[in-house]
């Protein structure tokens, strides 16, 4: 399975928030050797990236500089938020509450590791979704799976191949654990 590497907080708004675009910067050559064109219909995984550095004496994100890449992606993420109806999704409720965190602010969009699976449905650079940015690459993603506790692991810039391990990790949290057993009955026939 292949991977895409995001930075903060895109790979939260794939995950829990209904992004369904994503916008690269990439040339028709680079689309290319990335290796593009061959994964549209398939499966990849969704990774957040390290989490955003800064100032250690910085107090309250938006204390941070106007200029800071950080602050200008939280920004326009509650931006697209807002346009889209600022109602928050079940699973963008639940991952906030398990957090302790009641409000979409940048810290809670911080979410490291395979957070999600999507299918690349399509391709193009003339979309009309909320969530693309004109004169970008737009990747489609659709049948988006979020995980329920993210995949820790390192990624890489680009489309990278998650190996075997990790994939098996990925599709087994993917995958409901099977009914209990007892004798012939289920956990759920036993409690009855």
């Amino acid at each position: 399975m292949k991977a895409l590497t995001l930075r903060h907080p895109w790979a939260f708004a794939i995950a829990h928030l209904g992004k369904r675009v994503e916008n690269r910067d990439w040339d028709a050559r680079t689309a290319d050797l990335m290796g593009l064109p061959q994964l549209v219909g398939e499966t990849i995984a969704i990774h957040g990236g390290t989490a955003p550095q800064r100032p250690k004496r910085a107090g309250h994100w938006s204390q941070l500089a106007e200029t800071n890449l950080w602050r200008q992606h939280c920004e326009d993420l509650q931006g697209v938020h807002r346009i889209l109806g600022g109602e928050l999704p079940d699973s963008a409720a639940q991952y906030l509450a398990r957090r302790g965190v009641t409000a979409l602010t940048p810290e809670a969009f911080i979410l490291p590791g395979i957070v999600a699976v999507a299918t690349v449905a399509d391709v193009d650079v003339h979309s009309t979704d909320p969530w693309a940015v004109p004169g970008l690459l737009h990747l489609h993603l659709t049948d988006v799976i979020t995980l329920p506790e993210p995949v820790q692991c390192s990624g890489k810039q680009g489309f990278w191949d998650l190996g075997d391990d990790l994939t098996a990790i990925v599709q087994a949290r993917l995958t409901p654990p099977a009914p209990q057993q007892w004798g012939h009955l289920t956990a759920q026939e036993w409690l009855q």
